[in-house]
């Protein structure tokens, strides 16, 4: 798989649909998912092994789907601030996917694709960007996805990167 290398002068005109960035690693700790868990999703069985006992779905404890969306999100931002791309504001979530469930000490990885990206016809000093964020289990199966969008800055003066040869613009 082919990475792209996020750079300092990297700006949102330099980006392409089906660019690929690693995002990076997690590994799921109790007290972390717990915390996490008893702020933002208080289910029993995000809470403890007890909480989990014979759950038709969960073997156990289990982190909250919402814990890896955060993650997501807070690794995208990192990604970004390796790099001149600025982002704006968030406009919208299409997609978000829990395939199985995660527990203590699983590890996973996340990359991010560039599904679709343009120049706003209206303001051109901004453009929007779809973002397709995996999260990938050990064995290589996909445990979560999500689809954002978000507003970024951009040289009004640049070509849209949208109506670029070989790229699939609309968003």
């Amino acid at each position: 798989m082919n990475f792209r290398q996020p750079l300092p002068d990297m700006t949102f005109d330099d980006l392409r649909v089906g660019d690929r960035f690693a995002l990076g690693t997690h590994r799921y700790e109790r007290e972390d998912m717990i915390a996490f868990a008893s702020q933002a999703d208080p289910m029993p069985f995000h809470l403890s092994d007890e909480g989990a006992a014979g759950h038709a779905v969960f073997e156990g404890m289990s982190a909250s789907g919402w814990q890896t969306v955060c993650l997501m999100g807070k690794m995208i931002n990192q990604l970004w601030t390796k790099t001149s791309v600025k982002g704006l504001a968030g406009a919208g979530v299409d997609e978000i996917r829990w395939y199985t469930p995660v527990y203590v000490g699983d590890e996973l990885t996340f990359t991010m694709e560039i599904a679709a990206i343009r120049a706003f016809a209206s303001k051109p000093s901004q453009g929007i960007m779809t973002m397709r964020v995996v999260a990938t289990r050990e064995d290589g199966s996909e445990n979560a996805a999500m689809s954002i969008l978000g507003v970024f800055q951009r040289d009004p003066q640049a070509p849209d990167p949208g109506t670029l040869p070989g790229s699939k613009g609309s968003v």
